[in-house]
């Protein structure tokens, strides 16, 4: 599960509530303050469709089986592959909190729900911010930030560390259960108040850029306890971004590409759904994504810096350069 924070409310769960409406075709080249670079040239695959069909009549909702990337049928027909999936987002960054693969976050379909757990102890300090600021004027903006945690290692267990896209920096050696007295406070009641400013500097071994070699980082929703389809298809997604990785990596020019699970961000059944948080792109949302689309992908939009419409869900974060704390 992941979390919206809104700049002016209490923190909450994504929910219809605040969900966002879909974008005309008229203004997809133009989101925020940038031009979306769509790709020009059409993508080979459609969504959810297979790059070597099985024979045999499609599922009533247009699922085919692939003869190359099987998947477990039961879940292949319970994806939605018609029903519009581009939204727009008002968010301004993603906060990732490095949890690693083997904890409690993982146990809950909510992430927020796991007490001591960076996103729940988050939440809490949030309520403590929003009394401690009830009688000031209000925030400027009605901007918000998204929050998840994935599953890279952190540098120290049992703490976490937290990543901040746009701006791929990183927070080490984060103690949830003592977030109100951490450095990386500032950060989050910076954001807190305007999404869009820039991120207070912290001293020393408490924020440090993320390795300049880092191209971009994948994160593929895997939070199987929150929804069995991204449960399955997410890990089979992973394992498809490393291996193609690894055979591009000539085009990748000394760059690398970090790929991790994450917990829910909205939409299981437009599964499977990623974010690809890209330097010079921001962050994109893709669903309706298959083992098939994993090498499409990695060319188009992680090597030619290249948007794919087809399975495009939204924008998640601009690039740097396009917030106005940057400008």
């Amino acid at each position: 599960m992941s979390m919206l924070v809104r700049s002016t409310k209490r923190l909450h769960g994504i929910s219809p509530s605040v969900a966002a409406w879909a974008i005309q075709p008229s203004q997809l080249l133009r989101y925020s303050s940038w031009s979306i670079p769509f790709d020009t040239q059409p993508f080979a695959l459609g969504r959810f469709e297979p790059c070597c069909p099985e024979s045999g009549p499609a599922a009533d909702n247009g699922f085919v089986a692939c003869q190359k990337h099987p998947l477990p049928p039961v879940l292949g027909k319970k994806i939605d592959m018609v029903s519009d999936m581009v939204a727009e987002r008002s968010t301004q960054r993603h906060v990732v909190m490095c949890v690693g693969s083997d904890s409690n976050d993982w146990s809950r379909a909510k992430v927020e729900a796991v007490a001591g757990g960076p996103v729940c102890e988050a939440e809490s300090l949030h309520g403590d911010y929003l009394r401690r600021n009830r009688h000031n004027p209000p925030p400027p903006t009605d901007k918000d930030f998204l929050m998840t945690v994935c599953d890279r290692p952190p540098s120290s267990p049992p703490t976490c560390d937290a990543m901040v896209f746009p701006d791929f920096i990183s927070y080490p050696h984060i103690d949830p259960t003592q977030l109100a007295k951490a450095d990386f406070r500032h950060v989050l009641e910076s954001l807190w108040y305007d999404p869009s400013n820039q991120l207070p500097a912290l001293s020393g071994t408490h924020q440090k850029p993320l390795d300049d070699d880092i191209l971009a980082v994948v994160l593929v929703c895997t939070h199987e306890r929150r929804d069995m389809r991204c449960g399955k298809l997410g890990p089979l997604i992973v394992d498809a971004f490393r291996r193609g990785l690894a055979a591009r990596d000539a085009d990748l020019q000394g760059k690398r590409v970090l790929v991790h699970g994450t917990s829910h961000f909205g939409g299981h059944k437009f599964a499977g759904n990623l974010i690809i948080h890209q330097r010079s792109l921001g962050g994109q949302m893709y669903g309706n994504v298959r083992a098939c689309h994993v090498d499409g992908l990695i060319d188009r939009h992680l090597i030619h810096g290249k948007i794919i419409k087809e399975l495009w869900r939204g924008q998640v974060t601009p690039p740097l350069s396009s917030l106005p704390s940057s400008s």
